[in-house]
């Protein structure tokens, strides 16, 4: 009677150790299925903050660089909006252009009178969309649309003024 105790007992062990060894592979297969889909949730919320914080960091940026008496405003080229950035360079006048065309957030840098195409500009990041607007002399409103349809947008103060 001893020796079926003994087995009756190692059969309880061995599906204990079993059943402990089944819930912790479901718990970790959890985790992972859990995990995966977290870790694709953050690499798409990064790449739409990259985007579209990008696109109007360096928006910011430029105006920033370029903030003297008259030299930033917003006009139409081609029949579309772009942001013109006007400088001088030993007593010549150059426009950098900042728009959106053809899917991206485009410069195109060039001496004025020049009038080079638009689509000559450099592709800087891909877009859905770039609205710009001059609200008023110092004010500029930017909205950029990214790839998967979110939105993002700001408004610039120059400080430099005619």
């Amino acid at each position: 009677m001893m020796h079926s105790h003994s087995s009756r007992q190692h059969t309880v062990d061995s599906l204990f150790t079993l059943s402990l060894l089944g819930v912790f592979a479901i718990s970790a297969l959890l985790v992972t299925v859990f995990g995966a889909n977290t870790y694709e949730k953050i690499v798409a919320k990064s790449s739409y903050l990259y985007e579209s914080g990008t696109s109007l960091s360096y928006i910011r940026e430029k105006i920033r660089q370029n903030d003297t008496a008259g030299s930033v405003f917003i006009t139409q080229v081609e029949g579309t909006d772009v942001l013109c950035l006007k400088s001088s360079v030993a007593d010549r006048s150059y426009l950098t252009y900042i728009y959106f065309l053809d899917g991206s957030l485009r410069e195109l840098y060039q001496q004025e009178g020049y009038d080079l195409p638009l689509s000559a500009g450099q592709q800087i990041l891909s877009v859905h969309d770039l609205s710009m607007e001059q609200l008023s002399d110092s004010l500029l409103h930017f909205c950029v649309t990214d790839e998967s349809g979110a939105e993002s947008e700001i408004t610039l103060q120059i400080n430099s003024v005619q």
